[in-house]
């Protein structure tokens, strides 16, 4: 068995292997001139040159360590198999923080004092992704504690400065928790806390001269400095940022100093806020009822303002995470948390990316409507966590592998071949119809698609037999395409069901059957 395991998996990549040869071959110029470029924004919009473009892709934050570790071959594996599904786009850490100065994939270790041999792993990520042709976004700082984080500045800090931190002031300990796993610790040492990252004048500045080292930093592979490699796509500030401040003033202030130096080291490169897309308050949002009452999401509890954030002019691209199991929401939700948020972030015309897109359950349906709606909506691209190569340790729950997690890797096949021709005169729906909900019967989760021939604002509401409103799943404005639409039953008891869509003169239903 594993020898013909081992067989497939070689029939794989040789595969891919000729695939690149024969894409190289008979695109040459055009591969080439194109990865010569930077992307570049024009409002709410991505380019590439004088095509738009979409960044569908993947996140691998650990590619620097397997380079750091000397594992080449899983390195390129996940290249090549990222290539073969049309992925344009990975991101990746660009940042390992921690004193242990003799692990060869740390890249700082103390403040300003540097480990070469980390460094020259992520000189070789960058290299083989410039050589697959896909670009990378790279996250500067994590504010979770793994791989340092803000904290370990925070506590660089106490140990250098022992006499500064002495307080009479008790602080109370909280533990932050993100989605599975990740964590914070609010207070660091003495008088210091996590929201120090931010304020200290000397861990800002011990932040901008990491900046700065890695900006100017001349890759040891290609020889090109890292401000004028066209492969990375763009920066990101902060991997998740929060803090404890309900107005979110503390992260606005700092990501509106860090984005106007950056800019000023390196006006080739976009940049991001990294952030999950938490607010201070739901105005300008479905209120947080339509959230399944996590009011969390919506109350300043995690210490930043999408909107204020996305504002800053030094701010090119507008940041958004989603985990609708960990968040307590249905697949349903997770959609709508993104067209809310592409709503926010076209009225003040910065494109939106999804840069962590998970799901444990049903997956393969929510992505599918997931990125449907993507394509018919002016989101700038979807990065899904996280993509593994075959037999790593699915450590969070999210990962997926090619070819083990075929469907779903099918399913993002599928829609960067779409992504890839958006836009190139794509042929419309002729009518607007209400097509029948697939799988019908279905135990739980189901997906309704309908087409629309003009662009009109669209109701999608669930009934029960008597006729009683349960669920409305669209209440907005869509253009038009094929749209599809993700049903959680979840709550529901066995039985017959509606579906019905009310888009401009139209009013069409369906019948659907639920088994459990």
């Amino acid at each position: 068995m594993q020898i013909l395991l081992l067989q497939y998996r070689h029939r794989v990549r040789l595969r891919v292997g000729l695939y690149i040869l024969l894409f190289t071959i008979f695109n040459g110029v055009l591969l080439f001139a194109q990865d010569s470029l930077f992307i570049t924004r024009s409002g709410s919009s991505l380019s590439l040159g004088s095509k738009p473009f979409y960044t569908v892709g993947v996140n691998c934050y650990y590619l620097q360590n397997l380079a750091a570790y000397g594992d080449t071959v899983h390195l390129i594996e996940i290249f090549q198999e990222a290539k073969l599904l049309g992925v344009t786009t990975i991101r990746t850490w660009g940042f390992f923080d921690s004193p242990d100065s003799a692990n060869p994939a740390v890249i700082q270790f103390a403040p300003a004092r540097y480990n070469e041999r980390g460094l020259k792993a992520l000189d070789y990520v960058i290299s083989k992704a410039k050589e697959y042709s896909i670009r990378l976004l790279i996250p500067l700082v994590n504010n979770w504690e793994d791989y340092g984080g803000m904290n370990r500045y925070v506590s660089w800090y106490a140990n250098q400065f022992p006499a500064s931190i002495k307080t009479s002031k008790q602080i109370q300990q909280k533990i932050i928790q993100g989605v599975e796993g990740r964590l914070y610790r609010f207070h660091v040492s003495g008088s210091l806390t996590h929201d120090d990252f931010y304020t200290n004048t000397t861990i800002r500045q011990w932040y901008k001269d990491y900046i700065s080292m890695l900006i100017n930093r001349i890759n040891t592979v290609t020889n090109i400095q890292y401000k004028n490699e066209p492969t990375i796509l763009a920066w990101e500030l902060a991997n998740e940022p929060r803090s404890s401040d309900p107005t979110g003033a503390i992260v606005e202030h700092w990501l509106d100093e860090m984005s106007a130096y950056l800019k000023s080291i390196d006006n080739n490169h976009l940049i991001s806020t990294g952030e999950e897309g938490l607010d201070i308050s739901d105005n300008g949002y479905s209120n947080a009822r339509s959230y399944n009452d996590q009011s969390w999401l919506f109350d300043g509890s995690g210490g930043i303002s999408f909107r204020r954030n996305i504002s800053l002019p030094n701010i090119d691209i507008a940041s958004i995470h989603s985990y609708p199991d960990a968040w307590g929401l249905t697949g349903h939700h997770g959609i709508l948390w993104l067209t809310d948020h592409n709503r926010i972030a076209n009225e003040v015309r910065k494109p939106l990316i999804l840069g962590e897109a998970g799901k444990w359950s049903q997956r393969n349906f929510y992505f599918d409507a997931l990125l449907n709606e993507i394509y018919f909506s002016t989101t700038a691209g979807v990065l899904l966590w996280q993509f593994v190569y075959d037999g790593r340790i699915n450590n969070d729950g999210y990962a997926f592998a090619y070819p083990a997690d075929r469907a779903l890797c099918d399913i993002l096949q599928k829609y960067a071949l779409r992504f890839s021709t958006k836009g190139d005169n794509n042929t419309l729906p002729s009518r607007t119809e209400l097509f029948p909900n697939y799988p019908n019967p279905f135990n739980n989760v189901t997906l309704i698609s309908y087409n629309l021939s003009i662009s009109t604002h669209v109701r999608l509401i669930v009934y029960d037999a008597s006729g009683r409103s349960l669920a409305t799943l669209v209440n907005q404005p869509q253009p038009p395409g094929h749209h599809l639409a993700l049903f959680d039953a979840g709550g529901l008891s066995s039985g017959v069901y509606f579906i019905r869509l009310i888009a401009g003169s139209n009013n069409d239903s369906r019948k659907m059957l639920l088994l459990k």
